[in-house]
């Protein structure tokens, strides 16, 4: 069984991976831009920077390049971690134990009201999930940040995925075929890193060590 394609907003690929610098890929990406039979306003994004690191800084500034024409940055995709070696070493950390798949996406963003993402493997979001937003993962799913908005992991029914996140409050979490959410009216405060899975058929949140 394969995973369904994204059936999202409309959405395009460039492919940045042969680019060195960063100053070469914002050149690169303002000319492939200017295709404008590829390339038209309200069009959503997603950036491959191959195994090349981009810091919050740089990942705005390509943000800016495609507001600036009308379009919209969905996701940028890298085999490598883009934060420093510290931010590496967490995701490995809590990764390790985790169930294990080839592919890993990495968005590193927030994630606003309406956007919905997939992955055909495991997800790694570096920054918030906020109401309103879904994750959709084949493996496991990290937020580095607070996932509020939905998540489900183990999307074609492998019931030994997880979801982590520094802090964890969702509207819905969901494991395979296995749903939760939080009882309607009730606030939690999260102070520190936790993750669900399944355990004797339920959803469960346990805390997570990084």
């Amino acid at each position: 069984m394969q995973a369904t394609a994204r059936n999202f907003q409309e959405e395009k690929l460039i492919d940045l991976k042969a680019f060195h610098t960063f100053g070469e890929m914002k050149v690169g990406l303002e000319q492939r831009l200017g295709d404008k039979h590829q390339y038209s306003p309200g069009v959503h994004l997603v950036i491959d920077i191959g195994t090349k690191q981009l810091n919050s800084r740089q990942v705005r500034e390509l943000e800016d390049v495609l507001l600036d024409r009308g379009m919209h940055l969905k996701e940028v995709l890298s085999s490598a971690s883009i934060r420093p070696d510290s931010m590496k070493t967490e995701i490995e950390t809590a990764f390790s134990g985790m169930p294990g798949y080839g592919e890993t996406v990495l968005i590193c963003r927030h994630l606003r009201s309406g956007q919905r993402f997939f992955s055909p493997g495991n997800l790694v979001i570096l920054g918030d999930i906020n109401p309103g937003a879904e994750v959709i993962a084949v493996g496991n799913i990290l937020v580095m940040g607070a996932l509020k908005g939905v998540a489900h992991a183990g999307y074609l029914g492998d019931e030994s995925a997880v979801i982590a996140a520094y802090r964890l409050n969702p509207t819905q979490l969901r494991i395979a075929n296995h749903i939760t959410r939080p009882p309607d009216g009730e606030k939690v405060m999260v102070r520190e890193p936790e993750m669900a899975r399944i355990r004797t058929g339920k959803v469960v949140i346990e805390k997570l060590k990084i």
